[in-house]
């Protein structure tokens, strides 16, 4: 059973208009405005029990800084890794990871569970990511995912998520509830797509984060995405176009080089093995990649340096979005 099968709702009239909501969520966020997308879902949330829902208090309590990204100080290890001579790393996507299966519900324990991520590294044999503009990528996207979608080059699990854990933990308790027929409230049931589709949001606004505040050891396009995870959102965080806009000096046009490692290339070690990322031998994504982030031990958490800037909204966005009356 999917968080779609039985449809129950208070502020969406079917299923169909609660998909053209996440649709255009995701749109915005494929737009570049991953704080008007959070803002919408977060303003929908509120409207559920007047904002005294469970899931809705955890969002508001889960703000951008309050989310890190640890294994971020890898990339550049992991790009020298993967480059070849003549064909460099030029995209990476962060997918959030859904789980093998859905916790059983514990009295005794909280619901805590942070989000699995899998990383997908890409160059450009892949799609022109080093050429492609935002709306060059946009165009890129099919019906499901991006046309380059299976063909990374490498699947890694270094980078990983903590801040989110509270919020997500709970949503898949609902979505358990949910799966075994349990969940019959038209509010969890909003509830529990919404937070879905908040925890998307802020993962991307994360990733963003991290971008402006630690930078990248080299200009490549960065998207968040989805494997299998509901609501399958998809969007560029970062162009490679983008990075060099927002590392180059506004003054005088020059790099700056706390946000910009050197673009040398390595050439592939000559004992290069694409499974040596981790601690044992060979190719792992998907199942195996997931129970692997699972039964890893913990990670030293280094904070984001910066947060992004709150994004002023125009007001007509919320109007068109208040539930309708009884």
């Amino acid at each position: 059973m999917s968080v779609t099968d039985i449809f129950a709702s208070e502020i969406f009239e079917s299923a169909d208009e609660l998909d053209q909501f996440l649709g255009n969520v995701e749109s915005l966020m494929r737009r570049g405005q991953p704080d008007v997308a959070a803002t919408l879902i977060e303003a929908q949330l509120m409207e559920l029990n007047d904002g005294r829902h469970d899931i809705a208090k955890l969002a508001q309590a889960t703000p951008v800084s309050a989310v890190r990204l640890i294994g971020w100080e890898t990339l550049d290890q992991v790009f020298q890794k993967i480059d070849r001579p003549d064909q460099p790393v030029t995209a990476m996507s962060v997918d959030i990871s859904a789980p093998l299966s859905l916790p059983a519900p514990d009295p005794e324990r909280s619901n805590f569970r942070e989000p699995d991520l899998e990383t997908l590294y890409f160059t450009d044999t892949a799609f022109a990511f080093a050429r492609a503009g935002r709306e060059e990528i946009i165009h890129g996207y099919g019906r499901k995912a991006g046309v380059w979608r299976s063909a990374f080059e490498e699947a890694g699990a270094e980078i990983q998520v903590r801040g989110l854990g509270g919020v997500y933990g709970e949503v898949l308790a609902y979505e358990r509830l949910h799966q075994d027929g349990l969940l019959t409230d038209p509010a969890d049931c909003d509830a529990m797509a919404l937070g879905h589709a908040f925890v998307a949001v802020r993962m991307h606004q994360a990733v963003r984060s991290v971008i402006e505040g630690r930078g990248l050891p080299r200009a490549v396009t960065v998207l968040v995405g989805s494997n299998e995870s509901y609501p399958f959102f998809d969007a560029p965080v970062y162009t490679r176009g983008e990075y060099y806009d927002l590392i180059e000096d506004g003054e005088d046009g020059e790099v700056e080089e706390s946000k910009f490692a050197s673009l040398s290339l390595a050439p592939r070690p000559a004992d290069y093995d694409p499974g040596s990322i981790f601690q044992d031998d060979g190719q792992v994504s998907g199942t195996s990649l997931r129970r692997r982030i699972r039964d890893a031990g913990p990670v030293e958490e280094p904070a984001n340096d910066t947060a992004p800037v709150s994004t002023s909204l125009v007001t007509s966005l919320f109007d068109r979005l208040r539930r309708r009356p009884a």
